[in-house]
């Protein structure tokens, strides 16, 4: 009976140890997680803006929620996305944003252990300040298997390389031209006219250096939508094409 009691007793101080070096790993790990997503100011970005006459932010809260399809943080212990080196000012007449989305995955080591995984992306949009039908060009991956390999001697170049979603066919349909579709395929970058906004989305983090030739990017895709589709009363007086 007192050798039972033993066990029992050894059992539950390895349960009690057991709980407290949990609770001091997920302490842990939450408070590593919330330090993961504290930006530093970029010397680079503060200079260009101070030549240019832009506006430089280390942070804004609010973005990471303005836009639509971007990536968002699905538990509990990962820390939310974080809009950092926020770039505002004016480009070919039209108020820009540029910003990194940074955003984590939480891959566990072993139980109670987790190792934070961080993705960059470069978003630069252009405030049209008009409202346009949802339209969302997104690159795939390659295909794999013997469905999709007859889909990819059925489809065309375009088709196999991007997923279209929109709220009106008609609207797509008109913005994806031949030239269109070539500079996409050229570029390889995601693209949504999301609210007043046109966004590009691109791989990897917002560079100072790299902002002159993305705001050029997206200045050719706008300007390869047909101006049909575009509000005419635009303030910055762009004619139609």
């Amino acid at each position: 009976m007192l050798a039972d009691l033993e066990v029992v007793h050894v059992l539950a101080a390895a349960l009690v140890a057991y709980s407290l070096y949990a609770a001091v790993v997920s302490t842990t790990t939450g408070l590593k997680a919330r330090r993961l997503g504290r930006p530093s100011v970029d010397a680079a970005h503060e200079a260009l803006c101070a030549s240019r006459g832009w506006t430089y932010t280390v942070e804004d809260e609010d973005l990471p929620a303005r836009f639509q399809a971007m990536p968002t943080s699905m538990d509990a212990l990962t820390p939310e996305p974080r809009a950092v080196h926020v770039v505002t000012g004016t480009h070919a007449g039209l108020s820009f944003l540029s910003y990194e989305h940074r955003s984590w995955s939480r891959h566990s080591i072993e139980p109670h252990v987790y190792r934070h995984q961080t993705a960059r992306l470069h978003v630069v949009a252009f405030d049209l300040d008009h409202l346009h039908p949802w339209l969302h060009l997104r690159p795939v991956p390659r295909p794999a298997g013997p469905l999709s390999r007859l889909r990819s001697r059925t489809a065309g170049p375009f088709e196999r390389a991007y997923a279209v979603e929109t709220t009106r066919r008609s609207f797509s349909t008109a913005v994806l031209h031949d030239e269109m579709r070539a500079h996409l395929l050229r570029t390889g970058a995601r693209y949504q006219f999301d609210g007043t906004w046109l966004v590009m989305v691109v791989d990897g983090p917002a560079r100072a250096d790299q902002l002159d030739a993305r705001l050029a990017d997206l200045t050719t895709f706008l300007d390869l939508v047909p101006g049909h589709l575009l509000w005419r009363g635009r303030p910055n007086g762009r004619p139609s094409r």
